[in-house]
């Protein structure tokens, strides 16, 4: 049985990535992930995203798990690997060869860089994770399927009867983010980390766990929906509050679980009917995420200042022992603004040091290879300068408006051009078109 629901919560989760990668903009630490950067932050956004960041991730992985179950009613191992292949592994390599290089070239354009060729999955880091997660999980998944009355299945319908013991899911997910969220780093850190590879690996078999149980799983979700959103919104001003957005990791994963558990009970409730409109957005959706970082680069282009100069911020990963940069009082996670070509042979020179929350300046001399005893990881950030502008944080927010209208307007219409070029739709997982007898 289709459901609607999970098509709809598909449709939004995909719709708060964009916005939310659109939000990063406005934020003053965009260039750490290589994002184009506005003159004015609009750093309040960022509460509404603070609210989403620890359970959108987590919710396109469930909803990729049960994707998954749903495609293996009808088919075997083999012709499932076949569709996620056309369907995922095509998609990737095509938009890391041909979509993330554009969005990377307009970057380059935006920040006034030198422009160069650089294929890589970019934002669809996510593809590659759920592929490798089918390759890993198909043993298992049809297991599940021939033996459909395990004790695994049969066990958790039975404690379902009590509806709120749903949270023992929460358990791996506390264990997976106390051993792997290492201190420095924040929950929410998804892409390209350990904790982002395993949380999700553990997210996608739990939609496929959740679809397999059947209606007992939507019926106890639906019956505590409006128990998870008490705890979540009480769970997150505690996490607002006192931890500024950070916290425990165990209670950012209840309230994480509780956020997914009230999509999950309302979406049931309110949205598990068919429509014309869903009929649409679930086939645009994709589409419309392979293309969203173009438009959205673009659009910035059109609506924000470029910067009048951009520095150089290297990261120092390793210190040696007595050499001028440990002499010099620098350490591990500084980062340094400067040029390295600006590095001559026991000539010394000023450098510009962020600490964290701190800034300063130190003087160092190079040695006579006119190298300090740092080892840097391997690509810079660039730091975005403005002058000074009396731009008002009003009118930020409606450059915030319109750069979502026009990048959400951009991608339909790329959308409305792909679908109808043949050779194309499977380039960004759109099934051929059926051709009846």
């Amino acid at each position: 049985m289709r459901r609607y629901d999970v098509d709809w919560l598909r449709v939004l989760a995909l719709g708060l990535l964009i916005i939310y990668h659109i939000s990063v903009v406005f934020q003053p630490w965009a260039y750490f992930i290589y994002f184009v950067q506005s003159e004015k932050p609009v750093e309040s956004i960022w509460l509404a995203m603070g609210l989403i960041n620890i359970w959108r991730i987590p919710l396109l992985f469930i909803i990729s798990g049960m994707g998954v179950s749903f495609a293996m009613r009808r088919r075997n191992w083999k012709e499932l690997l076949k569709d996620r292949t056309r369907r995922i592994l095509l998609p990737l390599i095509f938009g890391s060869l041909f979509i993330v290089p554009v969005h990377g070239y307009l970057y380059q354009s935006f920040m006034g860089l030198d422009h160069i060729y650089f294929p890589n999955p970019g934002h669809l880091w996510f593809l590659s994770n759920i592929f490798i997660y089918v390759l890993v999980l198909c043993p298992v998944f049809f297991y599940l399927k021939r033996n459909p009355d395990n004790i695994l299945l049969r066990l958790f319908k039975r404690v379902l009867k009590f509806p709120a013991t749903l949270y023992l899911v929460t358990i791996p997910f506390i264990f997976e983010a106390a051993l792997l969220v290492t201190p420095e780093q924040r929950f929410e850190a998804y892409a390209n980390t350990p904790h982002g590879f395993w949380l999700g690996l553990l997210a996608f078999f739990t939609g496929f766990f959740f679809i397999s149980i059947g209606n007992a799983f939507w019926q106890a979700v639906g019956k505590i929906k409006g128990l998870a959103f008490g705890v979540a919104i009480p769970l997150f001003l505690v996490r607002m509050i006192f931890f500024q957005l950070g916290g425990p990791f165990y209670l950012i994963v209840i309230e994480s679980w509780s956020w997914l558990f009230a999509v999950f009970g309302f979406g049931a409730t309110y949205l598990n009917h068919p429509s014309k409109k869903l009929t649409y957005l679930s086939k645009a959706v994709y589409p419309v995420y392979i293309l969203h970082m173009i438009f959205l680069y673009l659009a910035s282009d059109l609506v924000l200042t470029r910067p009048v100069h951009v520095d150089q911020v290297h990261t120092i990963k390793v210190i040696e022992p007595d050499s001028p940069a440990a002499e010099a009082g620098l350490l591990p996670g500084d980062h340094l603004i400067t040029k390295f070509e600006d590095w001559k042979p026991r000539i010394p020179l000023e450098i510009n040091v962020n600490r964290k929350e701190d800034s300063m300046k130190i003087s160092i001399t190079p040695d006579e290879k006119g190298n300090i005893g740092a080892d840097f990881t391997p690509i810079p950030f660039f730091m975005p300068k403005y002058t000074q502008s009396d731009i008002t944080t009003f009118f930020a927010f409606l450059q915030f408006i319109l750069i979502n209208v026009m990048t959400f307007g951009g991608c339909f219409i790329g959308y409305e051009m792909v679908k109808r070029i043949k050779w194309l739709r499977p380039m960004f997982g759109i099934k051929p078109i059926s051709v009846r007898k």
